[in-house]
């Protein structure tokens, strides 16, 4: 399902995430390089509930945890995120989507990332139900989590994304060039020049042969120095009506609703805490006999 953006946010349309299910029975299958899970930090979590509820449909089960507060979003029966609170957000960061990523080894993906110029911010440890992880920030500041799967990874299929499901991933970095050899050598991605881009401005990452992400340069208006951070796509019916919505539920539109290539809708919004995420509009052209 290839998709072409002129943003150059997104290239190509990845299987729907869906998080780690945590009654499902074990699996052996893990795709290293494949964005498995997605995890707001939020310092209350009842709003967050409110407000993703009201946008996107989701529904939640509460998991009881030994500290804090945890629950999972619900989509067609599948979990697709976990949120978790952290009232005190000057000792956690801001608030954010952070992506989990495959490997087959947690440990030897942080010890690699820190050879290569990351930073280990939480150091591998086993969480009951969802596996081995580590949340790391790689060279440009970008953070994500290395995640080895209790369960195994959900296999790919090409099931179009639906209402509220994770759609697509993409990496904003100062240095497209050095992140992309960074990821190439942690997740033993493949990597292409993306299409229709400026020479050495935007890659696109590939694991299993299969589009994971893009990795493209930070937007101008942000100030020098601003650190790299991963943008997650939820896919919407309607892109214009969920941004004016998530306005309404007290979220702001970073970046308004504007089409793109194939038909495709695209915007960037912050929910009331200030996480950012993307909403994307894509439509099957070959389910309604577009041409492709």
């Amino acid at each position: 399902m290839a998709l072409l953006l002129g943003t150059g946010l997104s290239f190509a349309i990845a299987p729907p995430l869906h998080a780690a299910d945590t009654s499902a029975p074990a699996k052996e299958q893990i795709l290293p390089g494949k964005i498995v899970y997605a995890q707001l930090t939020t310092p209350d979590l009842d709003k967050a509930k409110a407000f993703y509820s009201a946008l996107l449909g989701w529904t939640f089960k509460d998991i009881p945890v030994s500290k804090g507060r945890y629950t999972q979003a619900i989509v067609n029966g599948h979990p697709v995120a976990g949120l978790v609170e952290r009232p005190n957000m000057i000792a956690h960061g801001d608030p954010l989507w952070l992506p989990f990523i495959s490997v087959q080894d947690v440990k030897a993906a942080a010890n690699a990332a820190k050879v290569w110029g990351g930073h280990i911010l939480f150091k591998p440890q086993n969480v009951v139900g969802r596996g081995d992880e580590s949340v790391i920030s790689d060279p440009q500041g970008g953070l994500f989590a290395a995640l080895r799967s209790a369960t195994g990874d959900t296999p790919d299929d090409t099931t179009p994304p639906q209402q509220g499901e994770w759609v697509w991933n993409a990496l904003l970095t100062s240095n497209p060039y050095e992140a992309a050899g960074f990821y190439q050598k942690l997740f033993g991605y493949q990597v292409e020049a993306a299409p229709d881009t400026k020479r050495g401005s935007s890659y696109l990452l590939e694991s299993q042969s299969i589009p994971r992400a893009t990795i493209n340069p930070l937007p101008p208006r942000l100030p020098v120095g601003a650190h790299a951070r991963w943008m997650n796509f939820v896919q919407v019916d309607n892109v214009g009506a969920t941004a004016q919505k998530a306005a309404e539920l007290g979220g702001k539109v970073l970046v308004q609703p504007h089409p793109d290539r194939q038909g495709t809708i695209i915007a960037i919004i912050a929910d009331p805490a200030g996480a950012a995420f993307g909403v994307m509009e894509w439509h099957d052209a070959a389910a309604t006999g577009d041409a492709k």
